[in-house]
């Protein structure tokens, strides 16, 4: 029997979506596309063009969503069954996470100085970018199906 917990509910689901979300733009600011288009432009988006301060908000942000997934995990496996309100609701889900941690473990080992083949960098390269397109595109596709089931017809 599922049962509502009060930490499924409103805090934990903002923070899942603040982390998420500043994951997907530090993520997507690596690449230098934000002050190519101008977007860096914006008054208080300037600091989105700074490579390091990019990198060190994707970790923390990153770090949030794993702590997170942790906690729904550790609550899982000792037999807490809650509905929850964000995150991954299907294996899908879960596959994306999976790939995104490991193609992420593998994008910092080499940051550290692990020596990886060029070949093998691409990939894991196009691997996280991929899965993390996969992950918005996703959730965006949920929370509009669940807009129009909310929505009544006339």
């Amino acid at each position: 029997m599922r049962q509502e917990h009060p930490y499924s509910g409103p805090l934990s689901h903002w923070l899942y979506g603040i982390g998420i979300g500043l994951a997907l733009f530090t993520g997507f600011g690596q690449m230098p596309i934000y002050k190519r288009y101008y977007l860096t432009d914006i008054p208080g988006l300037g600091w989105a063009a700074d490579f390091y301060t990019t990198a060190s908000l994707h970790y923390l942000a990153v770090a949030l969503v794993l702590g997170l997934l942790a906690w729904r995990i550790g609550l899982y496996l000792r037999g807490v069954r809650i509905r929850w309100l964000w995150g991954p609701g299907t294996a899908w889900g879960w596959i994306l996470f999976a790939l995104l941690a490991a193609s992420g473990l593998m994008k910092v080992l080499r940051n550290l100085g692990l020596y990886l083949p060029p070949p093998f960098i691409v990939t894991i390269d196009l691997v996280h970018m991929g899965s993390a397109m996969a992950l918005m595109f996703t959730g965006l596709g949920v929370i509009l199906s669940r807009r129009r089931r909310r929505e009544k017809p006339l």
